[in-house]
């Protein structure tokens, strides 16, 4: 009687065992993130920070793409016109960014995608520059924080 006791004993132990063990060992990439929901939603299943940077380059170009659209939704406004070319430069980046990626430049990739970002602030601060109010603020912050997610996975890199 005593001898299945341990038996089961030893099980028990080995089942806690390994569930604590396997917790920590897998720890996201987006555990740091500077806005860890959007870097979940971006990187979901990855484990690679190279091809969490892809997929936020990629989410980058088309969410600036859709931004574009919405803004020129508002082009009687100056505000949203000076929008329009920030985005299109942006685009322009965050595409440099992908190819800096490819030829594993990372300097480079971190300097586009730090640009792609500053042309989202632009963006807000040109609103501000005419007077106006940004009729779409949701959309820049959401840019501004794929990018700030691209920027971090990018540091995650070890070349």
């Amino acid at each position: 009687m005593a001898l299945k006791d341990y038996t089961f004993l030893s099980y028990v132990f080995l089942a806690t065992t390994v569930i604590l063990f396997a917790g920590p060992a897998h720890a996201g990439l987006c555990d740091n993130a500077p806005n860890k929901q959007v870097c979940e939603s971006i990187v979901y299943h990855r484990t690679d920070p190279r091809d969490g940077v892809l997929a936020s380059m990629h989410k980058l170009v088309s969410q600036t793409r859709d931004g574009k659209v919405v803004a020129q939704k508002y082009d009687k406004s100056l505000g949203a016109v000076q929008c329009i070319n920030e985005f299109n430069g942006a685009i322009e980046d965050a595409k440099g960014a992908l190819k800096d990626l490819s030829n594993n430049d990372l300097s480079t990739l971190k300097n586009d995608i730090t640009a792609a970002k500053n042309h989202f602030d632009k963006c807000n601060k040109g609103f501000q520059g005419y007077g106006e109010t940004n009729p779409f603020p949701k959309t820049t912050k959401l840019l501004e924080d794929i990018a700030s997610v691209g920027l971090y996975l990018a540091n995650l890199i070890k070349l």
